[in-house]
Parts: C-alpha cells; sequence; structure tokens
C-alpha cells in the first residue's frame, strides 16, 4: 500500500482540479492518511468559491485533528481554467511541480513553489495562492520525490536535472507518448535496483 495519491477533479465550468500528495510513512498507516486527504479534498473542493489557499488551510487542520502528531502529508493542488489559460496552485511542502515552456524554439522550466508547510503538522499553518498565465505548447509536471530519488544499480539518484532534461527532449510529443517515453527512462535508470519510495508523477500539456 502506497503512500503517494493523485487525482484528477471536474470541477465545473471547464475547470479541473489536479492533485498529488506524499504521505509520510508507509503501509496501512499511509494508506490510510491518503484516504483522509483524497475525501477532504473532494468535500472541500465542492464548495462554491473557496479559494485554493483557504482550501488547503482547511485541509490542514483537518488532518492535524484527525491523525496522530507525527502524521503529515506534502501536497500540491492546482485549478486549471483552459478557457482564461490560467493555473491557480498552492504547493504545500511539496517537491516543485515544473512548467517547461516552449516558445520560439527556446525551453525554460519554471518551478512552482509558493505555498506553505506540508499539511497535517500544524494546527493553524498559513497558505499563499500562485498563478501562472499558461500558452500553447506548456507543459505541466507535478511528481513525487520518489520519481528524483529513483535509485539505480549503483545508488545513484535519477535527480532534478536529469528529470528536466528528459522533459525538454520529449516536450515536442503527444502528452500519452511524453507519459510512455518518460516512463521508459525511469525504468531503464532503475532496472533492478530496489526501490524505497513510490513514483508517480502526472503530465498536462497545453493545447
Amino acid at each position: 500500500m502506497g503512500g503517494d495519491y493523485f487525482d484528477l477533479l471536474e470541477l465545473g465550468g471547464d475547470r479541473t482540479g489536479i492533485a498529488l500528495a506524499d504521505v509520510a510513512g508507509k503501509g496501512v498507516p499511509a494508506a490510510l492518511i491518503m484516504s483522509v486527504v483524497q475525501a477532504t479534498l473532494r468535500v472541500l473542493s465542492a464548495e462554491p468559491g473557496i479559494a485554493l489557499a483557504e482550501l488547503v488551510s482547511k485541509m490542514n487542520h483537518f488532518l492535524y485533528r484527525s491523525t496522530a502528531s507525527s502524521s503529515y502529508a506534502t501536497f500540491f493542488y492546482a485549478q486549471v481554467d483552459p478557457r482564461g489559460r490560467t493555473l491557480q496552485y498552492v504547493n504545500a511542502g511539496h517537491n516543485p511541480p515544473y512548467v517547461l515552456r516552449v516558445e520560439r524554439g527556446s525551453m525554460a522550466v519554471e518551478e512552482l513553489s509558493v505555498g506553505g508547510t506540508v499539511i497535517g503538522m500544524f494546527p493553524q499553518a498559513r497558505y499563499e495562492e500562485g498563478t501562472v498565465d499558461l500558452r500553447p505548447g506548456d507543459v505541466l509536471m507535478v511528481f513525487t520525490d520518489g520519481v528524483p530519488e529513483a535509485l539505480n544499480p549503483r545508488e545513484e539518484e535519477f535527480g532534478e536535472e536529469r528529470l528536466k532534461k528528459v522533459l525538454c527532449d520529449v516536450a515536442s510529443l503527444p502528452v500519452e507518448e511524453m507519459i510512455s517515453r518518460m516512463t521508459r527512462e525511469l525504468k531503464d535508470w532503475i532496472q533492478d535496483a530496489a526501490q524505497y519510495d513510490d513514483l508517480t508523477f502526472v503530465l498536462m500539456k497545453v493545447k
């Protein structure tokens, strides 16, 4: 049973919610906390007009009250509005996701770090909301730390610089092929090496 959680939510008005969380610990306890995160997000995201910073603050408070003091999760939540081509997000202690910008033959990776601390550890944590304007060809990659920390047989980590390079290499492909290539690169790196964390990533490409 893993401690990674990802979700896609239909929010109305063509908006989509993208969530990714990494719960501390393993096994049944982590899976139970993950289910609390999922249920809380789905209830709160249905509240009309709730701001993302408020949503994550409420999730933090509920998780703090509902679990042991040592329980917490890193959490990233974004809402994509295709009509306005905007992405609003809160990063609660999670590995900063990437927005790959492709423009005039050049590529640049922007990291989404605005937010606050992990959820579930502090009762009154405050969060900030970030906004990104999206352009055709932009790629969003959200991932858990198991991806850059994936080990090869020599116990070397895949690393974020290699992850960014692979993302740039596959950026011109349709998103389904991007996912396949990214998965293959990770499998080729890992080979038969033992892994100590879950590997989860989500890709979105702007048309």
